[in-house]
């Protein structure tokens, strides 16, 4: 009950935000949209957190979007235990606080997770043109409603060209609380990384322009994770969280008047026991202004 009248607050609020705020909100008075893409073709692999996809609108400080998650099991080895698989279709509702030096995100989602999600839709298409192996989707999670609110914080630590983050998310699937820190080169105004921040982050900044550059760590601390669910294999044992997941990120952004583009590259330590290796994926966003 709690998280639904979150849900509807901040929607509710995003319906009315032509009232105003007190607070300066950050892209004022241009739209401007983004794709990012997160995939791990870029390390030749195919499993885990293999896909995400998102899509949205960010003007005054309010960004609407929509994205799609993909999760499966590493299909080309056949270790006793590994995730099942599953997705995530998600609408979000976000706002953003530009501060002298920060940036605070509050953000509401709401969608489903399992076949509704169209994960195996998504990734079929995919393969017709990426070969990979075969994953049985019929061991996919069932349907459920995804709901959560999150907020993060981003600040300038002094003079340094470091940043600090930090935030929570709480919903009906996942739940954790992250902090970390970035060191980053080139334009000193330019925006921080998502893959830090764990929430609705436009790769872009009004005033930003040219290159930069950025390396981080980040940890959570995770709560619930229900998008695990049992394990791929019948007759294996349940697949177990770990409660405490470590992030390696480094990227590159550009910046122009009539856009920008970001790579990103991370690293997340296990996030299941059993989990063979730590999982790698890249990130890629391309926003226009208009």
């Amino acid at each position: 009950m709690r998280l639904a009248l979150a849900l509807s607050t901040l929607l509710a609020a995003g319906v009315a935000h032509a009232a105003g705020d007190s607070a300066a909100p950050a892209g004022a008075d241009r739209g401007r949209w983004y794709v990012r893409i997160d995939n791990d073709v870029v390390f030749e692999t195919d499993r885990w957190y293999t896909s995400g996809v998102r899509i949205a609108r960010v003007k005054d400080g309010w960004e609407i979007g929509l994205e799609q998650d993909v999760y499966t099991p590493e299909a080309k080895r056949l270790d006793p235990v590994d995730r099942s698989p599953t997705a995530r279709l998600l609408a979000s509702l976000a706002r953003h606080y530009e501060g002298e030096g920060s940036l605070l995100t509050l953000e509401a989602d709401a969608g489903v997770r399992g076949p509704s999600a169209l994960g195996r839709q998504a990734t079929a298409a995919i393969h017709h043109v990426v070969p990979a192996p075969h994953v049985d989707w019929s061991r996919q999670l069932p349907d459920r409603f995804d709901g959560s609110v999150a907020f993060a914080r981003t600040q300038q630590l002094g003079s340094w060209p470091l940043r600090s983050h930090f935030g929570a998310t709480v919903g009906t699937q996942v739940a954790f609380a992250h902090a970390g820190i970035e060191a980053r080169i080139g334009d000193a105004r330019a925006p921080s990384s998502p893959m830090l921040r764990f929430a609705a982050t436009p790769p872009f900044a009004a005033s930003a322009s040219g290159w930069s550059a950025y390396v981080g760590a980040s940890a959570r601390a995770v709560g619930r994770n229900e998008l695990l669910g049992p394990d791929y294999y019948v007759g294996a044992p349940a697949v177990s969280r770990r409660d405490e997941i470590t992030r390696i990120a480094g990227g590159v952004a550009w910046a122009a008047p009539w856009g920008a583009f970001t790579f990103d590259l991370v690293q997340d330590s296990r996030e299941f026991e059993g989990q063979r290796v730590p999982q790698r994926f890249g990130s890629l966003a391309i926003h226009v202004a208009f």
